[in-house]
C-alpha cells in the first residue's frame, strides 16, 4: 500500500533548520500517522527522521495533504 503524501513547509527558524539538515529542503513528506490533534510525518529523502504537526494549525510547520486530485 502506498503510503499518503503531504507538503510541509517552514514557519519558524527551528522549523527552516530542520527543513535544510533533515528534509533536504524537499517539501515532499510521508504522512505515517494520524491522530485527531497530531499527523507524523517522515522526510522522503532520510526515512529514518519522523517530526509531528499539531492539527489543525501548528506554529512551526504549514501542511497540506496531497490528494488524488493534486499533480
Amino acid at each position: 500500500m502506498l503510503r499518503a503524501k503531504a507538503l510541509v513547509y517552514p514557519k519558524t527558524h527551528k522549523a527552516v533548520v530542520n527543513y535544510a539538515n533533515y528534509l533536504n529542503s524537499n517539501p515532499l513528506v510521508h504522512i505515517e500517522h494520524k491522530e485527531a490533534q497530531r499527523w507524523f510525518f517522515s522526510a522522503i529523502d532520510n526515512s529514518d527522521y519522523w517530526f509531528w504537526v499539531d492539527v489543525p494549525e501548528d506554529e512551526n510547520w504549514s501542511f497540506r495533504e496531497l490528494t488524488d486530485g493534486d499533480s
